[in-house]
């Protein structure tokens, strides 16, 4: 994590193959867990792309901090 900012993964759902999963687990917060799925054509660029997004906002709020 960055200085205890949460860090979002990009993982293909087991249960449904060909759609991912990008995770967040908040551990200052009693371990509580971040989801959003993405479907459809091109849901591991899309899932990658979003967790990209959402990790540069949390290396910018390490940074600020």
């Amino acid at each position: 994590m960055f200085n205890n900012f949460l860090q979002y993964e990009t993982i293909e759902d087991n249960r449904n193959p060909g759609d991912y999963r990008v995770e967040a687990i908040d551990m200052r917060n009693d371990g509580e867990v971040y989801i959003a799925i993405f479907t459809g054509p091109d849901a591991q660029a899309r899932a990658s792309e979003y967790a990209d997004w959402k990790n540069a906002g949390q290396r910018e709020l390490a940074k600020a901090s």
